[in-house]
C-alpha cells in the first residue's frame, strides 16, 4: 500500500512539475496539467543556445565588436593550430523568473544558472565546451508548498567560418536533472535525462558603428522522465520536441569599447504529444571591453506572447582571451 502511494504523489509530482506527456495523461492523475518544468527545460535550453552563440560571434568577430569593421578585428585571425590549449574562456551567469498563472497550481520559480565555457580557433573551426547547473525553487498557490530541481548540463560545440559574415554553429548536450517536490500530502523525487541537439547558420554584418547579427536553425530535445524509486512500478517517459528559431539582434559601438543593442528571438516548438505554439522575445543589452581580451555585459529578455507563463530573465556575461 505505501510503495502504491508513493507511485501515485510521484505522477502527482510529474503532473505538476512536468509538461512532459507521459502514458497516463496529467489530466487523468490530477486535473490540469502545469508545463512549469517543461518551460524551465526549455529556458536553460534556450540560455544555453544563446550564450553559446553570443560567444562564437564573439570569436569570430573579436571580443565583443570592439572595433566597428570586421576587417580590424584584432582576434578575427586564424589561431596556432600547433596549438591544442583553450586560447578563451567565458561564462554567465543568469536569475530567471517563471510564474505559471494558467495552471491549477499558480506556480511562481526562481531558477539560478551559472555556465561556464572554454574554445579553441583552428583557423575556420572552433570548438568548444561548456558545463552549467541550474538551481530552481518553485513555490505553489495551492494544494503545495515548494520544490527544487537541480540541473547540470554538459555541452560540447563547434563553428565552420565560411566567410567574415557567415558561419555554421552546432551543439549537442547531455543534462541531468533531479526534481525534489515537497508538497503538503507527501514527498515525490524523479529524475530526468535530457539530450539536445541544435544546428544553426549565423550571419554578422558591421556597417560603421552599427552591427547586426542573425541566426536561423533548429534544436531537437528528447527527455526521458524515470520515476521508479523502488517501488516495484517502474515508469519511463519519453518525450521528443522539435524547436525550430530565427535570433536578430541590432547594435551601436561607442567608442571606449561600450555596445548597446536590443534583440527579438522567435521560436516554435513542436511537440511529440501536445500543443504546437510559438513564442516571441525580446532582449536588449549593454558590453563593455575592459580591454582587447576581456569584456563584461547585462542583458535582459522577456517573453512578448506567452499566454500561459510570463518569463523575466537577467544574465550577466564574462569573455576572456587567452
Amino acid at each position: 500500500m505505501k510503495t502504491m502511494k508513493n507511485k501515485v504523489f510521484q505522477l502527482m509530482a510529474v503532473s505538476i512539475f512536468s509538461g512532459a506527456a507521459y502514458a497516463q495523461s496529467p489530466d487523468e492523475c490530477c486535473g490540469s496539467e502545469s508545463h512549469s518544468e517543461l518551460e524551465r527545460a526549455r529556458e536553460i535550453a534556450r540560455q544555453i543556445s544563446g550564450d553559446i552563440a553570443s560567444r562564437i560571434y564573439d570569436r569570430v568577430t573579436g571580443n565583443t565588436l570592439m572595433t566597428a569593421s570586421l576587417a580590424q578585428n584584432p582576434m578575427a585571425a586564424s589561431a596556432d593550430s600547433g596549438a591544442y590549449m583553450p586560447d578563451g574562456v567565458w561564462g554567465t551567469t543568469s536569475w530567471t523568473e517563471i510564474s505559471d498563472d494558467a495552471g491549477f497550481a499558480h506556480n511562481s520559480s526562481d531558477m539560478y544558472k551559472l555556465t561556464a565555457g572554454v574554445d579553441k580557433r583552428f583557423g575556420d573551426f572552433i570548438v568548444g565546451l561548456t558545463t552549467s547547473y541550474a538551481y530552481t525553487e518553485t513555490e505553489f498557490g495551492s494544494g503545495a508548498s515548494q520544490g527544487d530541481v537541480h540541473t547540470v548540463d554538459v555541452t560540447p560545440y563547434a563553428a565552420f567560418i565560411l566567410n567574415e559574415n557567415i558561419f555554421f554553429a552546432a551543439h549537442t548536450s547531455y543534462a541531468y536533472t533531479r526534481t525534489e517536490p515537497d508538497f503538503n500530502f507527501g514527498n515525490a523525487d524523479f529524475d530526468t535525462d535530457e539530450y539536445k541537439t541544435e544546428v544553426t547558420i549565423n550571419g554578422v554584418k558591421a556597417i560603421d558603428n552599427w552591427f547586426v547579427k542573425g541566426r536561423a536553425g533548429g534544436r531537437y530535445r528528447h527527455t526521458d522522465i524515470d520515476l521508479d524509486s523502488g517501488s516495484g512500478f517502474p515508469f519511463d517517459n519519453d518525450q521528443d520536441e522539435w524547436t525550430y528559431l530565427v535570433d536578430t539582434e541590432v547594435g551601436y559601438v561607442f567608442s571606449r569599447g561600450y555596445r548597446v543593442y536590443g534583440g527579438a528571438l522567435y521560436e516554435y516548438v513542436e511537440t511529440e504529444d501536445g500543443e504546437d505554439d510559438g513564442v516571441l522575445y525580446m532582449s536588449a543589452g549593454f558590453d563593455y571591453s575592459v580591454s582587447k581580451d576581456f569584456a563584461l555585459g547585462i542583458k535582459y529578455r522577456t517573453d512578448v506572447n506567452n499566454e500561459d507563463f510570463n518569463l523575466h530573465t537577467v544574465s550577466l556575461n564574462m569573455n576572456l582571451a587567452l
